[in-house]
């Protein structure tokens, strides 16, 4: 009777059974199909779409999304903001998207990058991107450190620095190359700079180089 007893007050044995995660319901669907459905998605809520899975992340940030929103014309006037805002030590970014007729304006806070200097950056948007290159420190010395801020996830890169600090240099794009003109404080070592990279892709870090001009 006792060991009746001992075992109805034994727990009951429990079995670990190994879930295996269930598919996303647009990665079943015909590729046409899931791309239409992204499409009609604002590029604002892409960063925040793109953390779901790695699957998701791979179809919001491929070209082939890109120009199924031309062909839909689904395409966004996303406005870029970079503002001081005291006594922050760094610049805020801001996503701002114009109001339409199908939706309201938005304007969306961008992480912003600590290693970015705190004024007279010189500001380039080119490809799926702004790269952010020179500027005067806290200290007032100019910084030769470049950044890349990629709109799709609204991440921050951090690439090979120029030769020489700058600030309120001129920069532009000339034959597919990031020319930058002045900006520095020495005289002799003001001459211009040119940034040259490959393609970038997705997940590799581009290779980078600076070539004095002559």
């Amino acid at each position: 009777m006792l060991s009746s007893v001992a075992d109805q007050e034994k727990p009951p044995c429990t079995k670990r059974l190994k879930l295996s995660p269930s598919p996303c319901g647009l990665s079943s669907l015909p590729t046409e199909l899931v791309m239409s459905c992204l499409a009609r998605v604002s590029k604002l809520d892409h960063p925040s779409l793109s953390l779901v899975s790695k699957w998701h992340r791979s179809q919001l940030f491929s070209p082939e999304l890109y120009n199924f929103r031309s062909l839909l014309g689904s395409t966004e006037n996303i406005i870029y903001l970079c503002i001081l805002i005291p006594p922050e030590p760094n610049p805020r970014w801001f996503a701002f998207s114009p109001k339409t007729l199908n939706s309201p304006s938005r304007l969306v806070p961008i992480r912003s990058n600590d290693y970015q200097p705190r004024e007279v950056s010189s500001v380039v948007a080119h490809g799926y991107g702004i790269y952010v290159m020179g500027g005067r420190r806290i200290s007032g010395k100019p910084s030769p450190s470049v950044l890349f801020l990629d709109c799709r996830s609204h991440t921050w890169t951090i690439l090979p620095a120029m030769r020489v600090a700058r600030q309120s240099a001129a920069a532009g794009v000339v034959d597919g190359r990031y020319t930058f003109l002045e900006g520095a404080r020495n005289r002799l070592s003001a001459a211009g700079e040119r940034f040259s990279t490959q393609r970038r892709k997705l997940g590799i870090p581009c290779r980078c180089v600076w070539l004095k001009m002559d």
